[in-house]
């Protein structure tokens, strides 16, 4: 770029300003080159003469109504067409599931608690089978007192046995 700057009209800074906006970042950096100015300069341009990009010409629409869609614009909404037995069948179908639902959870809240009582008393009624099967064994197995103003004693089973026997 030369230092020395062509003086511009406002006819034409408006003209590079319009081709600059239409353009964009391209259009300014070659406006640049082609005129030997600054981009700042042609910001500045364009925030001056406030030039905004020419739009297209925009295309007519028409739009064709249906009988339904006056219908509905004089009513103010549209009507509702429901379809009942759509409705219906998920309801009821949505009711069955839930209640299905909810009978699945009582019945396993159920069989979990009496399964764990059942296990419960099992457990406690073998404790206490075990710990009278002990008691017995140790009272067969051992020597004792039954009865000592009466000359009661007991001795184990074993030794009876073979008492018993030698008699």
């Amino acid at each position: 770029m030369s230092k020395k700057q062509k003086q511009f009209t406002d006819e034409e800074k408006n003209s590079i300003a319009l081709k600059a906006v239409s353009g964009g970042d391209d259009a300014i950096k070659e406006l640049t080159e082609k005129h030997n100015i600054s981009e700042e300069e042609i910001r500045n341009w364009i925030r001056e003469t406030g030039v905004k990009p020419v739009k297209e010409k925009e295309e007519e629409v028409s739009l064709d109504a249906s009988d339904d869609f006056f219908k509905s614009l004089s009513y103010g909404a549209t009507f509702d067409d429901l379809n009942y037995k759509r409705l219906v069948f998920w309801s009821v179908f949505g009711t069955v599931i839930i209640l299905i639902f909810v009978l699945s959870i009582f019945l396993i809240y159920d069989y979990t608690n009496t399964s764990t009582s059942q296990l419960r008393s099992e457990q406690s009624r073998f404790y206490n089978i075990e710990e009278i099967q002990q008691n017995d064994q140790e009272t067969l197995n051992s020597f004792g007192v039954v009865d000592a103003e009466a000359g009661i004693y007991r001795i184990p089973i074993d030794s009876a046995i073979t008492d018993i026997a030698n008699e």
